[in-house]
């Protein structure tokens, strides 16, 4: 009797972990940068990214979703490879250094003193399944500043909306991905602008004369 019900525990405990579906790892792939109409300016300033910070909701590992209005979940068994914030950082980076508008560009790890300062964070990033099959919504916040003046040259909010191909954490990984390319492109075309607009700036400031008597 008792090898009966070991036996019967036994197999149970098989069932059971035979059907547990695996955990899924995805990683945010963006798509390539979309073509500019004209070559980006090469600003002669080294921009300083630093690490992109998150909503820490957001920030989790699990991908998050939303059933319903003001209601926020995570999908169970699907996951992303990497947290956001490191993901989308590298991301970032790695957009603006090959769209050539600076000298350069480094990361806060690099130990490099940029003449310009990009901060991020990214304060939403989920699949909005309170339709069927939904979209994808990405709200990400930017400030670039100067830190030779002391000054922030701009900052923006930027906020982009995808549909996703399928009801599922798949379609919505799918669906990130793709806005998370659009949302790249219009940071990187904004950065870009708002240097320049700043080297402007700081040059005619230079250029001004000083008011007051002229020598004898």
């Amino acid at each position: 009797m008792k090898v009966t019900v070991v036996l019967a525990v036994a197999s149970l405990l098989a069932g059971c972990m035979s059907t547990h579906a695996p955990q899924r790892f995805h990683v945010l792939e963006v798509p390539p940068a979309a073509p500019r109409p004209e070559p980006a300016a090469v600003s002669s300033r080294t921009l300083l990214v630093l690490p992109t910070t998150a909503n820490a909701f957001y920030d989790a590992e699990a991908i998050a979703y939303s059933s319903s209005p003001g209601l926020r979940s995570h999908y169970q068994i699907n996951s992303w490879a990497e947290r956001p914030s490191h993901r989308v950082g590298a991301l970032l980076t790695q957009r603006l250094t090959e769209s050539g508008a600076f000298r350069s560009v480094a990361g806060a790890e690099d130990g490099v003193r940029g003449s310009l300062v990009l901060a991020t964070h990214l304060a939403e990033m989920y699949h909005d399944a309170t339709g069927t099959p939904g979209s994808v919504r990405i709200v990400l916040t930017a400030v670039l500043s100067d830190p030779g003046r002391h000054a922030i040259v701009g900052q923006h909010r930027f906020v982009v909306s995808a549909p996703v191909p399928t009801a599922d954490a798949a379609g919505a990984v799918r669906g990130l991905d793709s806005a998370m390319g659009q949302l790249l492109d219009q940071l990187v075309a904004w950065t870009a602008g708002a240097a320049a607009r700043s080297g402007s700036t700081a040059a005619v400031a230079h250029a001004a004369p000083v008011s007051g008597s002229a020598p004898d």
